[in-house]
């Protein structure tokens, strides 16, 4: 997590601390329907529609996911030729998920 999030997270939890988020509208009801997707353009709504029916998610966030499942396998290893392994698959995760990044806020 980078610096400016872990401060904005102190900062957040400091606040829900001090009840500053207590008299906001709709505190203590749940959520409202978040997969309307309010905001966006009709045609990526509707894909975010079609891959949430199928189960699916984009390439960045399961990349995401493998990422930190093989960081954290990575951090309980202690065998130096498991380790090793382990830190090659980082890396290719973490290069991996860059690029797909990097692809959707370039618009591809």
């Amino acid at each position: 997590m980078s610096l400016f999030a872990r401060i904005a997270e102190q900062k957040m939890q400091e606040a829900l601390e001090d009840g500053v988020f207590d008299n906001l509208p709709g505190a203590g009801k749940p959520l409202s329907d978040l997969s309307t997707s309010d905001g966006l353009d009709p045609i990526t709504r509707a894909g975010y529609r079609i891959m949430s029916e199928a189960g699916a998610i984009p390439q960045e966030l399961e990349l995401r996911n493998l990422l930190r499942e093989a960081q954290a396998e990575l951090a309980q290893e202690s065998d130096p030729e498991r380790r090793a392994m382990l830190m090659r698959r980082v890396t290719d995760l973490g290069l991996r998920h860059a690029l797909a990044k990097e692809a959707r806020l370039r618009g591809r």
